[in-house]
């Protein structure tokens, strides 16, 4: 049984003391009159990141025991988690309201300060929480901790006060974890390696452990050694969420796709009412297994309880858009910028407007696409070439096509068309009875693709739109070669070999060439028997 933080006191149960950090300042004062399980739970469900069920087990222990000044630090620690600076710095003043020898919520105090870059006040609060506690090992360590965990971590303030608690009672492992964690954050992996080592050493069924050396291995980008450290940390304690949580992050790392599904279904399970583990499990379903029909109902799920987790919008609107559901898309990415645009601190990615431009263009809103794009323009100037592309093909495919020109000509400006960009360039112009500048382009088109049959059957189109009146012939060198690439798939090119065959049969009828006239009416004829117009003019040629 290890010493009590505060001599006054003795403590009935330290078997928590060995399995988890927080529970290192927790002494007699704390726990005399309550279950020492119930606090456990607690405790474990704050390191599983499970926040909501944390902390309703803090604050029903509070209600049971307001005089126990250690739940107002956990309710604190849990509104830290929660980022919720406020409602935790309450928390630490509430304690040490009940008791000014509540030296963790000085602690904790301090943190905040750190967090604001009031280094001195952090100081004080720190000196105050030692202030005659010199060979208290707990409070050193929670100090240490403190300086570690901040937004401004400081390992050089770190180091000295988790070596002192280290040297006070070296055999508790957790004391060479946080060790380690201060030589991690310094950079100095070789003494974070050896206090890993040494903590396993000293509680080999610790899974924090394992987790901090796999982040070591990971760092050095060695992902199947760290995944080996994390595995066996989730096999020595299968109930330890951080492990899965980093299991996670390093199969996507090392590209393990088929591998992090069931890993993240367990971290959830252990996150319980954790909002923050559901959502991943929408985004990974989304980004990376693309499982959106189960993306769509989970992020649904979490909307229905949680609609102020405005980045479910993303995932549903991403979602909804490969599922070919346009308009949900739409739907979901207009409340995702509504969301973005109450709150200035939330973020919006290039790829938000993409989709919200392409779900927009789909359902023919080509106002908000375009705006759209030209915000994702802005926000990456980059891919200036690409969205311009976009912008020609979505104005093209909503027959919107002097817009489709227009963004068109800005693409090409930038860099030469594709052989197919230039293929809907052509068309649109075509559509827009531009027909001397459309066969400009399909000349470019067929000169690229010579046997690209449509190209040629364009070319002859665009010479009939220079020749309404068909006096002078200028499509037949073109329908030519368009029967003479698309034979080889007639029936796929039934209806065009009609019209290049008839377009030619009627050149040599003003030619009077009945021979050949006759030979291409014969193929219409064999094209298609009941085309009474072929059959009539062969009628009129064998006479």
């Amino acid at each position: 049984m290890k010493k009590s933080i505060f001599a006054a006191f003795k403590i009935e149960k330290l078997n928590l003391m060995k399995r988890l950090f927080y529970v290192l300042v927790i002494t007699a004062t704390y726990i005399m009159n309550v279950s020492a399980q119930k606090l456990e739970d607690g405790i474990m469900q704050l390191e599983n990141e499970n926040y909501g069920d944390a902390m309703k087990t803090f604050i029903k222990l509070n209600v049971m025991d307001p005089k126990n000044t250690i739940y107002q630090y956990y309710i604190g620690e849990v509104n830290y988690a929660l980022e919720n600076y406020e409602g935790a710095r309450t928390a630490f003043n509430k304690g040490l309201e009940v008791s000014s020898k509540c030296d963790a919520c000085r602690v904790g105090l301090a943190k905040l300060d750190l967090d604001n870059g009031n280094f001195q006040e952090a100081k004080k609060q720190i000196d105050a929480a030692l202030k005659g506690n010199s060979k208290n090992h707990f409070i050193h360590a929670l100090a240490g901790d403190a300086y570690l965990k901040s937004k401004n971590p400081r390992a050089i303030d770190a180091l000295p006060l988790l070596v002192k608690a280290r040297d006070i009672d070296p055999s508790v492992a957790k004391y060479w974890i946080k060790l380690g964690d201060a030589y991690f954050l310094n950079n100095d992996l070789g003494n974070a390696m050896n206090s890993y080592e040494t903590a396993v050493k000293k509680d080999k069924n610790d899974p924090e452990t394992y987790v901090k050396m796999a982040r070591i291995w990971s760092s050095s980008k060695q992902y199947d050694l760290a995944i080996d450290r994390l595995e066996a940390s989730s096999k020595i304690s299968p109930n330890y969420a951080l492990a899965y949580k980093e299991l996670i992050e390093l199969y996507i790392r090392a590209g393990k796709y088929d591998k992090v599904l069931p890993v993240l279904e367990k971290y959830v399970a252990l996150a319980g009412s954790d909002i923050d583990a559901k959502v991943r499990l929408t985004k990974f379903l989304c980004f990376q297994a693309k499982d959106y029909p189960r993306a769509i109902d989970e992020g649904k799920k979490i909307l229905a309880t949680n609609p102020e987790q405005y980045s479910v919008h993303r995932w549903l609107a991403w979602s909804y858009f490969e599922s070919g559901k346009f308009q949900e898309a739409f739907d979901q990415s207009k409340l995702l910028f509504e969301a973005i645009e109450k709150d200035p601190t939330r973020k919006s990615y290039s790829s938000d407007y993409e989709y919200y431009a392409k779900a927009a263009a789909n359902i023919k809103r080509m106002d908000i696409a375009d705006a759209m794009y030209a915000k994702l323009i802005e926000k990456d100037s980059t891919r200036s070439e690409e969205i311009y592309g976009m912008l020609a093909k979505s104005n093209y495919d909503n027959k919107n096509y002097k817009d489709a020109i227009l963004w068109y000509d800005k693409k090409n400006a930038i860099k030469p068309l594709s052989n197919t960009e230039l293929y809907y360039n052509a068309l649109a112009l075509y559509y827009e009875s531009r027909y001397a500048e459309s066969d400009a382009v399909f000349a470019k088109v067929v000169e690229k693709t010579p046997n690209y049959a449509q190209g040629w059957l364009m070319r002859a189109r665009c010479a009939n739109g220079m020749d309404p009146d068909g006096i002078q012939f200028l499509a037949k060198p073109f329908y030519e070669k368009y029967i003479e690439f698309a034979s080889v798939d007639r029936e796929k090119n039934k209806k065009n070999l009609i019209e290049a065959n008839k377009y030619i049969g009627y050149y040599y009828v003003k030619q009077n060439d009945k021979t050949n006239a006759k030979l291409y009416f014969e193929q219409v004829t064999s094209l298609d028997p009941a085309d009474q117009e072929a059959v009539n003019n062969l009628t009129i040629l064998n006479k």
